[in-house]
């Protein structure tokens, strides 16, 4: 049986979009050695409140949340990616991994995903990809002597968000 797009199901009823990763993810209360993981074992940054890395160095937690959410009813799951781009990943020094981030995030939802379908056929499961704000804003300058300065360019949000 062929999965319906998501706009077929649009036309017969409301869909649900999950909740929050990140609230979740505070719930587990980690530590900074779970953000770490045995990859980022010997990393020289703090990378503790890194949601989006938890997807690389801890995918089943991530799994499990999606999971808990289609259980609870959600139609569609967000790929852990909200702070997944390369200005928001600077702030751990980690611009470099933003790609694999990305890929780990997408993969894990799409498994998941496919898995409760499989489960459930009669109510199929989809996966969107999340994307938040960045920490820094093109709108107004973040030093009151220099109103006219900006921590980042409308180029450098473009650059950032495709590579998301």
């Amino acid at each position: 049986m062929t999965k319906p797009t998501i706009d077929t199901l649009l036309r017969e009823r409301i869909l649900l979009l999950d909740g929050s990763m990140g609230v979740l993810v505070q719930g587990y209360r980690l530590t900074e050695n779970d953000y770490r993981g045995e990859r980022f074992a010997d990393f020289a940054h703090e990378l503790k409140g890194n949601i989006d890395l938890l997807s690389i160095t801890k995918p089943e937690l991530i799994r499990q949340i999606h999971i808990n959410y289609m259980e609870a009813g959600a139609d569609i799951i967000e790929t852990n990616t909200f702070s997944a781009t390369s200005i928001s990943q600077a702030d751990y020094h980690l611009e470099a991994f933003v790609y694999e981030i990305n890929y780990a995030a997408a993969r894990i939802a799409a498994i998941a995903s496919d898995e409760f379908t499989q489960k459930h056929p009669d109510k199929p499961r989809y996966v969107a990809g999340s994307v938040g704000p960045t920490n820094k804003t093109a709108s107004m300058s973040p030093d009151v002597n220099d109103p006219g300065f900006r921590a980042v360019t409308f180029d450098d949000l473009v650059k950032a968000y495709a590579e998301q």
